[in-house]
């Protein structure tokens, strides 16, 4: 099949053998903007808490530097005690980017554990499949993508130096505290600009992944139909356990039919069979119902275990259009069933004394 017959969108399946192979729609580009974004605006929040403490951390090793003279144990637990911390003063911060990076994986493609894109595969190593890719509408949107962001950013360093010349150029009369908050709130600046122009770029770059991504997933009409075989089942031995049940069910019914009580008819259309049993039920219970040849099965089984047949045109048809087998009958037709199962029983009575 062409690519251009796949004009159906992926099926619920399909998708999920998607994303068991690895093929799902994530930006790289975006989770690299994340995580720039986010470290700057760590270190914007907890920059100062942490550049206070290594500043402290510090001065307390060169104030308190070991003055005899030291062997490798001392060494070791210096730089050991040294690291640590280091590392508990940096670590809220490397913590909270790596959450950052991974909650960015997570919210693209959900959770998705799979081995087989890392499988080796021979068309991997094919020559030509590789210069395909070089040449594909993907290359070309990579190459689009990395352009854009060189001219981007380049043009926001170039718009920011010239906009803040005048405070840069400040900075070689200015004094050592001065020139350090300008130089870092410079730096500031010009980071999340360039962070957020990445952003957007990366955000549209996701965009194009799932757009790339659903088209690659199409499907021809074949393809649905024999995706909906394997998840519903081939239609015929559908149809086939349908019509299985439904013999089941009135073989099932049939069998209740010596139990009941009456059988009401049409007297040729409709029957339908009734059971009351005071003790277990408020009002009589449809245990079997049918149309013209199940009508007439009906009324044999009935005649042959001597269950009485009463013929009554509206409340047959109103029994078997309004009342599923097995349920009780409903209050409107208590009237009229009554007076049938009384005739029955009045019947049943003087068969006996006969």
């Amino acid at each position: 099949m062409g690519l251009e017959d796949k004009t159906e969108a992926p099926t619920p399946r399909r998708r999920q053998e998607a994303r068991q192979e690895g093929q799902v729609a994530r930006s790289m580009d975006l989770n690299s903007a994340l995580v720039l974004v986010s470290s700057l605006l760590f270190i914007k929040l907890t920059g100062p808490t942490v550049a206070q403490r290594l500043r402290q951390t510090a001065i307390h090793s060169l104030t308190h530097f070991p003055k005899h003279d030291l062997v490798i144990g001392d060494v070791t637990s210096y730089l050991v005690r040294l690291l640590l911390e280091v590392g508990t003063a940096v670590a809220p911060m490397v913590i909270g980017v790596a959450v950052v990076g991974f909650l960015g994986s997570a919210l693209q493609v959900g959770l998705v554990f799979s081995g087989k894109a890392l499988q080796a595969k021979g068309e991997r190593l094919n020559p030509l499949a590789g210069i395909a890719r070089m040449f594909s509408v993907r290359a070309g949107v990579e190459l689009a993508k990395s352009i854009a962001k060189i001219c981007i950013v380049g043009y926001i360093v170039y718009a920011f130096l010239r906009d803040n010349c005048t405070d840069i150029t400040s900075l070689a009369g200015g004094d050592y505290k001065t020139s350090c908050s300008m130089i870092g709130q410079l730096t500031w600046g010009l980071l999340l600009r360039s962070a957020i122009a990445l952003f957007v770029i990366a955000a549209l770059d996701y965009m194009f992944q799932r757009m790339q991504l659903e088209k690659q997933l199409r499907m021809t009409k074949q393809e649905v139909k024999e995706d909906f075989k394997r998840t519903e089942g081939d239609p015929l031995i559908r149809s086939r356990i349908r019509q299985r049940q439904r013999e089941i069910s009135k073989q099932r019914m049939m069998h209740e039919v010596p139990k009941a009580d009456v059988v009401v008819t049409n007297p040729t259309h409709f029957a339908v069979a009734l059971r009351y049993d005071a003790e277990h039920s408020n009002a009589p219970i449809v245990v079997a119902k049918g149309q013209r040849l199940i009508a007439q099965r009906i009324k044999d089984i009935a005649i042959e275990n001597g269950v009485p047949i009463v013929e009554n045109v509206q409340l047959a048809r109103a029994l078997y259009a309004s009342v599923e087998i097995g349920y009780e009958i409903p209050a409107e037709l208590y009237q009229a069933v009554a007076e049938i199962l009384a005739y029955v029983y009045r019947l049943s009575h003087k068969l006996k004394a006969a």
